[in-house]
């Protein structure tokens, strides 16, 4: 139990000095090792790194980022904010449909909450300012759209947690599809909700077809890469790390294709920038392997499942609590570190009260997704404040109904957890 405190208290106090996730990570498991003498040679810790990374599936993770680097370099993100703008535009307060369809959308290729959130702010948060929304209620609503980008296939984070608990990644794939897209209607009614009460209902234009035609069109190609990968996976083709490497070759074409990627310098460019993404996480993954080993010798899965089944013997009550407690660490910890310090934990103990393992993962993942948008320390908030160049403390009033509303749509995820399990056993 104190071994178990401790490394969690440490890494904490580390972090909040500033230090770089991975390496807070590294140094916990070192202090915590030669402060209760557990026994782990020294020579034992480079074979753990390794190991952390060490695994076919975890491939998939750097070619879902390239590939989104190259989308973003090919200007498939243009085409999709006009696609989005032809179909649901017209509507009023059609910046709020455009927002919330782009992130869907941009979700279907992208994989990450934060590179989607990134993408689209840059336009959007500016043009959403510039007819009448005010910048609170853009950058609240753009943050909380892009929580849908690892809830919708691909996923970085679904990856991660099959990769953590032995589960499925096509089968999390799938079961992130209609959480997906149940909180993007959600956010759409309750972002219609807040325009009319603050005068946001900006006139649309009115549909055109023919703007619709031009739009398609042009971004025709790009909605090729999400039905690449679902089609792929459902019908056994590939694995999620070979969905991947099509993507990569997909979207160098389509490149080639609108002619935005011309040279090698730009795919050269291109792979330093997802290289430096891919090296944050592989080395996140890496440290790991000696916490994970950590975390085994201070027997902190059996420590956790005792005071959990202490405080409550139903398994509702257990799972709530859970999520509770992901929900309170997620504010402070990025989703990534989320994943790698509790899902194979929180798996088991949810597994040992008849929990889906494919329902607790999407809900585990729509969890820590929420913590990226809530202050003080949502990675996701702190992309679309910069962009839109406000403090963070400006957007709460704005951001809580859309935060409310992803809870509830969590707590009902708790409830029916065939929003998750349905499609993965009708297709699988």
């Amino acid at each position: 139990m104190a071994e178990s405190v401790s490394i969690f208290l440490i890494l904490i106090a580390l972090i909040f000095l500033g230090i770089p996730v991975a390496v807070s990570i590294g140094l916990a498991s070192l202090a915590t090792i030669y402060i209760f003498d557990l026994g782990v040679p020294l020579t034992l810790l480079p074979s753990q790194t390794f190991s952390g990374v060490d695994s076919f599936p975890l491939m998939a993770i750097p070619f879902f980022i390239f590939a989104g680097e190259i989308m973003n370099k090919a200007g498939i993100t243009r085409r999709i904010l006009d696609l989005a703008d032809a179909i649901v535009g017209s509507l009023k307060g059609g910046l709020t449909y455009v927002n919330v369809l782009a992130a869907m959308m941009m979700a279907s290729i992208s994989g990450s909450g934060t590179a989607c959130a990134a993408a689209l702010g840059v336009s959007l948060i500016p043009d959403m300012a510039s007819r009448g929304y005010s910048k609170e209620y853009a950058i609240s609503l753009t943050s909380c759209a892009n929580v849908v980008g690892p809830i919708i296939p691909p996923s970085t984070l679904f990856i991660l947690f099959g990769y953590y608990t032995n589960t499925s990644v096509a089968r999390l794939f799938m079961g992130g599809v209609v959480p997906g897209l149940v909180i993007g209607l959600s956010l759409m009614i309750v972002g219609t909700i807040i325009c009319r009460r603050n005068g946001f209902r900006q006139e649309g234009n009115p549909f055109s077809m023919e703007k619709l035609k031009h739009a398609v069109v042009r971004g025709w190609a790009a909605l090729l890469i999400p039905a690449a990968i679902f089609l792929s996976i459902i019908m056994g083709w590939t694995t999620a790390s070979e969905a991947g490497a099509i993507v990569c070759v997909l979207s160098l074409l389509l490149g080639a294709w609108y002619r935005t990627i011309t040279k090698v310098s730009d795919v050269m460019e291109v792979t330093r920038s997802a290289a430096n993404s891919t090296c944050t996480i592989f080395a996140l993954l890496a440290l790991s392997g000696i916490f994970a080993n950590v975390l085994v010798r201070s027997h902190f899965q059996e420590v956790i499942a005792e005071i959990l089944f202490s405080l409550s013997g139903s398994p509702t009550a257990i799972l709530l609590i859970i999520v509770l407690f992901i929900f309170i660490l997620g504010m402070f910890v990025d989703v990534t570190p989320m994943v790698i310090m509790f899902a194979a934990t929180f798996t088991a103990i949810a597994g040992e009260i008849g929990v889906d393992k494919v329902h607790f993962g999407v809900l585990f993942t729509l969890i820590c997704m929420i913590g990226a948008v809530t202050p003080p320390v949502g990675g996701i908030l702190f992309v679309t404040t910069t962009i839109g160049k406000i403090p963070m403390t400006r957007i709460v009033p704005m951001l809580m109904p859309f935060v409310i509303t992803l809870v509830i749509i969590a707590c009902i995820l708790v409830f029916v957890p065939s929003l998750a399990t349905a499609l993965p056993n009708l297709l699988f």
